[in-house]
C-alpha cells in the first residue's frame, strides 16, 4: 500500500470514529427519546466504530507485507465504503428521519461482510516478511 493510501485510511478511519462517537452521545441526549431514531444512530455508531478499527488493524497488516497485497486493498476498500453507506446511511435516517431511498444500508452491510470474507482470505495467504 501506498503511503498515501496509508496516511488517507488512517485519517479517514480517526474521522470515522470521532463521528461515531458524537453521534452516539447525541442520539442519547438530543434525539428526545425518539426510540427508533436512537437505535439507527447506536447501530451506525457501534458498526462504524467496529470498521474504522478493522481498517486501521488492516493498515497495520500492511507494514507486515514484503510487497503489497491486493486483498489487503480490497478488505480496506469494502470497509471504507461500507462505513460510508452503513453507517453514513443510518446517521442520515437518524438524524434526519429521511431515508435515502436506495440500497445504500444493505449494500454497505454486505461490504463489510465482503470485506471480513476478504480479510480471512488475506490470512489464509498470509506470508510476511519473514524468509519462507
Amino acid at each position: 500500500m501506498a503511503r498515501n493510501t496509508v496516511r488517507f485510511l488512517i485519517v479517514y478511519a480517526a474521522l470515522w470514529s470521532a463521528i461515531c462517537v458524537s453521534i452516539s452521545a447525541y442520539s442519547a441526549h438530543g434525539l428526545n427519546g425518539d426510540e427508533t431514531r436512537m437505535l439507527w444512530a447506536e447501530t451506525g455508531s457501534f458498526y462504524g466504530l467496529v470498521h474504522a478499527i478493522g481498517l486501521l488493524v488492516l493498515v497495520g497488516f500492511n507494514s507486515l507485507q514484503r510487497s503489497p497485497s491486493k486483498l489487503l486493498m480490497i478488505a480496506c476498500c469494502c470497509f471504507s465504503l461500507g462505513i460510508l453507506l452503513f453507517t453514513g446511511g443510518l446517521y442520515v435516517k437518524a438524524l434526519t428521519d429521511i431515508s435515502l431511498g436506495g440500497p445504500f444500508i444493505p449494500v454497505g452491510g454486505s461490504l463489510y461482510i465482503l470485506g471480513w470474507l476478504v480479510t480471512a482470505l488475506y490470512g489464509a495467504k498470509f506470508v510476511g516478511k519473514e524468509n519462507v
